[in-house]
């Protein structure tokens, strides 16, 4: 049987480098993305998981009654959790709501997903959830195939790097809760983490790999909203 688990959706952050790309001051969640908005994109494929307790969207301060808008034609009963300056701090506050209410909720996982990841699949996040199953934690991953350079000060090539083992990763990140929770409790506040998955095994949990998918992108900069998946 499927566990029940919850997802959290990133969507606190300032869209500075779309905003500098576009020329725009819009966040690149609410951008418009088909008949959808990026962020609606990014939460819908998470509704048809098996067992889905919980969905809570991070907002940046003063925009909840703009994202709440945004999501207003879904289904679903979605939790609102208002954002910190960095994404630490937005995905604990949002950790911290559910484990408010776990003997409500009663989840056994979480996925945490980039509101700007519009094109993930119902199949990666069931395959992430899976893996977490065995191993406490998942990251989707997608090997690196080109040569990987050094470049100095002076903008020239310097040496080349080892691309055996190297990865790029992706979200969903998913992990067994409450142990992720437990584990930003316990994050070095004087540490810039990349991600959850650093967060997760700094405080001794495994994560496994799972094939990730290059169509799986996130929204960076306006071009990406004009490709293909």
């Amino acid at each position: 049987m499927f566990p029940r688990h919850a997802a959290i959706i990133t969507a606190a952050g300032s869209s500075q480098r779309f905003n500098l790309s576009s020329g725009s001051n819009r966040k690149k969640e609410f951008m418009t993305l088909g008949s959808s908005s990026v962020l609606a994109s990014s939460i819908k494929p998470f509704l048809g998981a098996p067992n889905l307790a919980a969905v809570v969207v991070t907002y940046r301060k003063g925009e909840l009654e703009a994202t709440r808008n945004l999501l207003s034609d879904i289904d679903f009963d979605i939790t609102f959790v208002q954002g910190g300056a960095k994404r630490q701090q937005s995905v604990f506050n949002a950790l911290k709501y559910l484990y408010d209410h776990k003997k409500d909720l009663d989840i056994e996982y979480v996925s945490i997903h980039d509101g700007a990841r519009p094109f993930v699949t119902q199949e990666l996040i069931t395959a992430c959830l899976q893996t977490a199953q065995e191993l406490g934690g998942s990251c989707p991953c997608i090997r690196v195939t080109d040569t990987l350079v050094k470049v100095d000060e002076a903008g020239l090539l310097c040496g080349r790097l080892s691309r055996e083992g190297v990865c790029t990763v992706q979200t969903p990140q998913t992990f067994r809760f409450p142990d992720i929770y437990n584990a930003h409790l316990k994050a070095d506040p004087g540490k810039a983490y990349t991600d959850d998955t650093e967060i997760f095994m700094d405080a001794g949990g495994k994560v496994g790999f799972v094939q990730g998918d290059a169509g799986n992108r996130k929204i960076t900069y306006a071009s990406d909203l004009t490709e293909g998946r």
